[in-house]
C-alpha cells in the first residue's frame, strides 16, 4: 500500500511539474486552441483525403519520424492521399506531442549547445522555430542558442508573432531546398556569382592574393543585388565592370528568388551590412587593418569611430569621404597605400564604386577591396537598419523605402517589379 501511495504521489508530482513547465512556455495554451480551429477549417480536406485513401485501399495516415535538435525522436502523421497531406500533423499539435513553435527539427547543434538547451527539454519539437525562420532568407545566424532562448522565454504575443513570421516565411521560401543544386559558382543574368556561405566570404576577403597571379593589384569583390542587375541591363559598361571582379557575392531576396528559378540554392545572403561585423572580428583576430573610403563628409569618420568602439582592438588605417574629384584619385590611392591598410571598403554607390575600383585596382596595395554601397550610412548611425523580423522575410527594402522615399522610389517601386518581370516573364536569369 505504501509503495502504491508513493507511486501515485510521484505521478501527481510529475504531472504538476509538467503543468508548471507548460505554463512557463507561452505557446502551450495557444497550441491546442489554434490547432482545433485549423482542424475545423480543414475538415472538408480531411474528409476528402480520408475518402481518397479508402478508395485506393491505402492506409489513411502515414507515420513520419524525425529528430529534434536535442536528438529526441518526433513522431506524427501525414495523409497518404489527397492535398495538403501534412495537415494531419495538427493532431500531434493538439495532443501536445508537437508545438506550433518549438524545438527545431532537422537542425544539428553542438553538444555544448544541446547541454545549454537541456533546461528547456519540456518544450516539444515545433513546426516553426526561430533558427529556421532566421536562416530561410539566407541570414547567417550569429548565435542559435540565443535565438532559441529568446523564443522560449517570450510572451504569448511574441509567440504569435513568431508563428505569423513562420507562416509568411514558409509561403515566401517554400520548396527552396527541393530539387535544387548548390554549385560553388554559377551564372545569373550573365554574371558570374560565387555561392559562398558567410564564412567562405570572410575567408576570401581575409586571404592574401597569390603572388603567382597575373593581376598585380588587390582582389576586388562586389555584392550583386536586384539593383545591380537592373543597372547592368541598361548599362553594358557597368555589366563589364561587374564581370571583371575577382569575386561576386549574391545579396538579397531577389537574387535568391532568381537563383531558385534556375534551380540553384544559395548558401547565405552575403551582403556587406551583415558581413561587416564578422569582418571586423576577423580583422581583430588576425591583426589586419581596414580603410574606409566613401560616403558624405564626416560619414566615414563617424563609421570608423563607431566600429572602433564596437570592436576593441580593431585598427582603422584611415577614412576618407567619397566626394573627391576624379583627377584626385591618385592622391587618394597614395594615402590608402601609405596607410598600409589590408582591406579597403569603398562606399560610393553603384555604378561609380565598381567603375572606380576596376580602373584603379592595379594601383591599390591592399589585399582586398570591396564595393559596399550605403554601408557607412548604417554604421555611422545616419540610417537605422530594418527590424530583424523584416530582414528575416527578405523585406529590408521596405524599411529603406520608408526612410528615403524619394531617393529609393525608382530603385524599389519600379526596380523590383522590373527585376521579377525579367526573371519570370523574359526568363533572363538563365
Amino acid at each position: 500500500m505504501l509503495s502504491k501511495f508513493i507511486q501515485v504521489m510521484s505521478k501527481r508530482h510529475n504531472l504538476e511539474i509538467n503543468r508548471s513547465q507548460d505554463k512557463r512556455y507561452a505557446g502551450c495554451e495557444l497550441n491546442q486552441a489554434i490547432s482545433v480551429c485549423l482542424l475545423v477549417l480543414c475538415l472538408p480536406i480531411i474528409l476528402v483525403n480520408t475518402l481518397l485513401a479508402l478508395i485506393q485501399n491505402k492506409s489513411v495516415l502515414q507515420p513520419v519520424q524525425q529528430k529534434d535538435c536535442l536528438k529526441r525522436v518526433v513522431e506524427y502523421y501525414h495523409f497518404s492521399s489527397g492535398v495538403m497531406k501534412n495537415i494531419a500533423v495538427l493532431e500531434a499539435v493538439f495532443s501536445k506531442r508537437i508545438s506550433l513553435c518549438g524545438m527545431p527539427m532537422n537542425i544539428e547543434l553542438t553538444r555544448k549547445n544541446r547541454a545549454v538547451l537541456s533546461c528547456y527539454s519540456y518544450i516539444p519539437a515545433g513546426l516553426f522555430d526561430a533558427i529556421t525562420i532566421h536562416e530561410s532568407s539566407g541570414l547567417h545566424t550569429v548565435n542559435k542558442v540565443v535565438l532559441l532562448k529568446n523564443q522560449f522565454e517570450g510572451t504569448r504575443t511574441s509567440y504569435l508573432k513568431l508563428l505569423v513570421r513562420g507562416v509568411l516565411s514558409q509561403l515566401i521560401f517554400h520548396g527552396q531546398n527541393l530539387h535544387l543544386k548548390c554549385p560553388t559558382v554559377f551564372y545569373l543574368f550573365g554574371l558570374k556569382i560565387h555561392n559562398d556561405s558567410m564564412a567562405d566570404a570572410i575567408n576570401w576577403v581575409m586571404t592574401k592574393p597569390l603572388e603567382m597571379t597575373i593581376k598585380q593589384g588587390c582582389k576586388v569583390g562586389f555584392f550583386i543585388n536586384v539593383n545591380s542587375v537592373n543597372l547592368a541591363h541598361k548599362n553594358p559598361q557597368f555589366k563589364a565592370h561587374l564581370s571583371q571582379a575577382d569575386h561576386c557575392f549574391s545579396d538579397g531576396l531577389g537574387m535568391r528568388i532568381a537563383a531558385r528559378k534556375i534551380g540553384v540554392q544559395l548558401k547565405d545572403n552575403v551582403n556587406g551590412t551583415d558581413m561587416l561585423p564578422y569582418l571586423c572580428k576577423a580583422a581583430v583576430a588576425k591583426g589586419l587593418s581596414i580603410y574606409l573610403l566613401g560616403g558624405k563628409p564626416s560619414i566615414a569618420k563617424a563609421t570608423a569611430q563607431n566600429l572602433c568602439q564596437q570592436y576593441p582592438g580593431l585598427r582603422i588605417a584611415g577614412s576618407e569621404h567619397g566626394y573627391f574629384e576624379v583627377n584626385s584619385s591618385l592622391k587618394v590611392i597614395e594615402k590608402i597605400n601609405e596607410s598600409q591598410a589590408d582591406i579597403l571598403l569603398v562606399a560610393m554607390g553603384s555604378p561609380s564604386q565598381e567603375k572606380w575600383l576596376i580602373q584603379h585596382a592595379d594601383l591599390i596595395k591592399c589585399r582586398t577591396a570591396l564595393a559596399v554601397g550605403g554601408l557607412f550610412d548604417f554604421y555611422s548611425g545616419r540610417i537605422s537598419r530594418a527590424p530583424l523580423w523584416l530582414r528575416e522575410l527578405g523585406m529590408e527594402w521596405i524599411w529603406r523605402l520608408i526612410q528615403e522615399p524619394k531617393a529609393k522610389f525608382t530603385r524599389y517601386i519600379i526596380g523590383n517589379p522590373l527585376f521579377l518581370f525579367r526573371t519570370f516573364i523574359l526568363n533572363q536569369a538563365s
